[in-house]
């Protein structure tokens, strides 16, 4: 049969997914953050004053507290107890950016009234992550979709929309998943990725393909397309110039111009705040 190293046409598809998911979370640590939304429940110190500093925030869905460091979080703040900032972040518009803080409202009618200091004591369940713009596909399911056991959907008209490809991540419903190979009018899915609920989906639900912004893509393909085209190379970190007797040295990592793409999306550290 066809081997690994011989193979021609879409066989390495699978296999060049896998590098681009790889480049994507290197590309994240790099950048200090997580670009894809994602569901998750998380923990902090409280800070004590009236601002806690988080991760990439996207929504919030509830902030308990542990207000007497017993080890259960009793104590739900009101979602007008608190206010997102930046104010104007906007984290699901194309030219928006994600929240990094709540900070205690003072016009809140609640008793919190900052966020106490002490160890481990907020709980805050949410959407993380850097941003949350989506498109809408140009097809919808055709059928109803049923629980986590089902991963093949079916596609209204008559050929796979141009613009649902292997990888995306795609939402319906609150459930995110990921495509993992086109065929016709079918899709095969992961479902329930990124944290959200595998749910049921009725015929005709609106397909919303995930996007991410341009320059953090192109560096991600740049990076992976690099990086494939050098396993032909017994000298994978090196390219020769013949006409000019150069020879360019690659020092591991992310390539030069990658990291330039993505230096204005890089957060750095705040020390001692563990995000």
């Amino acid at each position: 049969g066809t081997g690994v190293l011989n193979a021609t046409g879409t066989v390495y598809d699978t296999r060049f997914l896998a590098l681009i998911d790889a480049v994507s979370r290197q590309a994240e640590r790099y950048l200090n953050r997580v670009i894809y939304p994602h569901t998750d429940t998380l923990f902090f110190d409280g800070p004590g004053g009236t601002t806690i500093f988080v991760p990439d925030l996207l929504s919030v869905t509830s902030v308990v507290e542990d207000d007497n460091l017993d080890g259960t979080f009793d104590s739900t703040w009101s979602a007008t107890d608190y206010l997102l900032y930046p104010r104007n972040a906007a984290p699901t518009s194309s030219w928006g950016r994600p929240y990094t803080q709540l900070v205690v409202n003072p016009s809140s009618d609640g008793t919190q009234d900052e966020w106490t200091k002490g160890r481990n004591n907020f709980r805050i369940i949410g959407t993380w992550g850097y941003w949350n713009v989506t498109s809408t596909s140009t097809l919808t399911s055709s059928g109803s979709l049923g629980g986590s056991g089902t991963t093949t959907m079916t596609l209204s008209g008559t050929a796979a929309a141009s613009d649902l490809k292997m990888g995306h991540t795609i939402r319906v419903d609150s459930e995110w998943m990921t495509i993992t190979a086109t065929s016709g009018t079918s899709l095969t899915v992961t479902r329930a990725v990124n944290g959200s609920p595998a749910g049921t989906h009725a015929a005709a639900s609106t397909i919303l393909i995930i996007q991410y912004p341009a320059p953090l893509v192109d560096a991600v393909i740049i990076q992976a397309g690099r990086i494939w085209q050098r396993r032909n190379s017994g000298f994978a970190t090196q390219i020769g110039i013949p006409e000019t007797g150069q020879v360019t040295v690659f020092q591991g990592g992310l390539d030069s111009d990658v990291r330039d793409l993505l230096s204005s999306y890089r957060r750095f550290p705040l020390g001692g705040l563990g995000i």
